[in-house]
C-alpha cells in the first residue's frame, strides 16, 4: 500500500508530461526568408532565418509576435504574418497538397528575385539608380530607435 501511491503519482506525472509534449504548438514559416528576431520587434536584432515551409516549435505569444524555436535550436521571435499554421510546400506534389492560401503564396511571393527584376526593367525601361542606392542604404537597430526616439515615436507591436 505504501508503494502505491509513489506509483500513481509518477504515473500522473508521466501522463501529464505527455499531454503538454502533444499540446506543443507547431507552426510553419509562411514567407521566403523568416526573420527570428531577439525581441518581439522589428528593430530587435535578426539572431537567425527560417525558410519558406519551414517548421518551427512554438514557445510563446506576445500580440502579433510569436517566439520559435528553429529545428537547430536557435530561439527567437518572428512576426505573426510570416507564419501559419496549415502545412505549405513549395509545389503541388509535396505533402500538404492543397492547404497553401492565395494569400500564403502572396507573401511568399513578396521577395523580388533578380531574374524578375531583370525581366521587368527590360520591359519597362527606365533608370532605377535612385532605387539601387536607396537598396543599398543600411541602418543598425539602435540607429533607427535613436531615429524613432527623437521623433518622440513609439514603435507597437512589442518594440522595447
Amino acid at each position: 500500500m505504501g508503494i502505491r501511491k509513489p506509483v500513481v503519482a509518477l504515473a500522473l506525472a508521466v501522463s501529464l508530461g505527455c499531454a503538454v509534449a502533444l499540446a506543443a504548438k507547431v507552426m510553419n514559416v509562411s514567407v521566403r526568408d523568416g526573420q527570428v528576431r531577439q525581441t518581439p520587434s522589428f528593430l530587435g536584432s535578426i539572431v537567425g532565418k527560417a525558410t519558406y515551409g519551414q517548421s518551427v516549435d512554438v514557445a510563446e505569444e506576445q500580440g502579433d509576435w510569436v517566439k520559435v524555436t528553429l529545428p537547430g535550436g536557435v530561439s527567437g521571435w518572428m512576426h505573426r504574418t510570416a507564419l501559419t499554421e496549415n502545412k505549405v510546400a513549395l509545389s503541388g506534389a509535396a505533402a500538404g497538397t492543397g492547404s497553401v492560401s492565395g494569400k500564403e503564396m502572396a507573401l511568399a511571393g513578396k521577395g523580388f528575385s533578380a531574374a524578375v527584376e531583370a525581366d521587368y526593367r527590360r520591359s519597362h525601361g527606365g533608370d532605377y539608380a535612385a532605387i539601387d542606392a536607396m537598396e543599398r542604404v543600411s541602418y543598425g537597430s539602435a540607429a533607427l530607435l535613436a531615429f524613432l526616439k527623437q521623433g518622440d515615436v513609439t514603435p507597437k507591436g512589442g518594440a522595447r
